[in-house]
């Protein structure tokens, strides 16, 4: 769980963006700032904020993790490990003196760790809305670990008690999760899906080729994504290409069994390399996929994330979800052994619909009604 006791209270801080354009007002409950700037919930949060502060007066409440003691009292009780951080006494305290200070129209609870302190009296008359980033029954099912199968039941539980909560208005971040709502019965026809936007895209040079080289991105400060590496590194055979690294925790547990380049700046104009997603569970969309997409890439990913480019043309072609190291092995040699002329043109038609699907003001226009609904 690698928690630790909170250093400083929670706080409510306006959040200076642009003139708000309607009257209404929302406190942003989130956890508190990761220490990595460049991890997918600190990039998701700050979009979210300068989105909703665009829209209405916003105050962000961030919240620290809690004790050990805490959280595992919140797992004992039926919380996945991941949602069970912020619900304590400190966390209530801080959003109950949040709402004393100010009368806001709508609270928006941005993790599902937060969700449980939604039932807090003093929310009586607000709005809620709720935005998961993780399905946990979802990432316990395909998780295949023993610690998964032991957790899945109670995940199923949480999330049956809060995402079924009708007064609350319900956002999550893919399609897989929809469907993972759907299976746990949570049948509620206003649930929105509104996924993680593409980061800017790198145009493609004229003279592109299929580079000979992989790509790892992402940040490993999960323990379950650090696991799913250290597994993918210690299968064989070997990929056939080195493997452009940038993150420092990637790279060490890459280079034991791979050749590893490790870097801070990739020229991804270059050509189109193969991007590898080596998590094998499915915790929601990946950040990292339509990263890949937009520094030209074409995605190898060891969870199923197929559905969530459904429609695009050529997606097929360059979304793969592959079993194992060797299929990947094996597809990326393939590739390489046998040249296509037009494979290159496709990839350009291809990232030209999926960014288009994934710009962040349309994927983020769901949150934008729930918020002004």
């Amino acid at each position: 769980m690698n928690a630790v006791a909170p250093r400083t209270p929670p706080t409510a801080e306006a959040w200076p963006a642009r003139p708000a354009r309607s009257n209404r007002s929302c406190l942003f409950v989130r956890p508190a700032a990761s220490r990595d700037a460049n991890g997918g919930d600190t990039i998701v949060y700050r979009r979210w904020a300068e989105y909703v502060s665009a829209r209405v007066s916003i105050e962000v409440l961030e919240l620290p993790p809690i004790g050990r003691a805490g959280q595992l009292w919140n797992v004992a009780r039926g919380a996945p490990p991941e949602a069970a951080r912020y619900d304590g006494a400190q966390n209530r305290r801080a959003l109950r003196a949040a709402l004393a200070k100010r009368r806001f129209d709508l609270v928006l609870f941005a993790h599902e760790g937060a969700f449980p302190l939604g039932d807090e009296p003093a929310l009586a008359g607000i709005r809620k809305v709720y935005f998961t980033q993780n399905l946990h029954s979802l990432i316990a099912k395909t998780d295949h670990s023993w610690a998964a199968r032991i957790l899945q039941p109670g995940a199923a539980r949480f999330e049956r008690r809060w995402y079924g909560d009708l007064s609350a208005r319900l956002l999550c971040i893919s399609q897989a999760d929809l469907a993972g709502l759907r299976a746990l019965g949570i049948e509620r026809p206003e649930v929105s899906v509104a996924p993680p936007g593409a980061p800017p895209q790198t145009p493609l040079s004229p003279s592109a080729t299929l580079r000979p080289e992989a790509v790892v991105t992402g940040s490993y400060g999960w323990w379950r994504k650090r696991r799913d590496l250290r597994r993918l590194a210690a299968e064989r055979p070997s990929l056939p290409v080195p493997i452009l690294v940038r993150d420092t925790a990637a790279a060490e547990i890459l280079r034991r069994h791979e050749k590893v380049i490790a870097t801070r700046a990739i020229d991804w104009g270059l050509g189109v390399r193969f991007g590898i997603v080596s998590d094998r569970f499915l915790g929601g969309f990946k950040l990292k996929a339509v990263e890949y997409v937009a520094g030209n890439c074409v995605v190898l990913s060891l969870c199923d994330l197929r559905d969530e480019f459904a429609g695009l043309p050529h997606a097929e072609e360059f979304v793969r979800f592959v079993r194992s190291k060797k299929e990947m092995a094996d597809l990326i040699q393939d590739w390489l052994g046998s040249p296509d002329d037009q494979r290159i043109e496709r990839f350009r038609i291809f990232k030209a619909a999926c960014l288009e699907r994934y710009d962040w003001e349309r994927c983020l226009a769901p949150l934008g009604e729930a918020l002004l609904i």
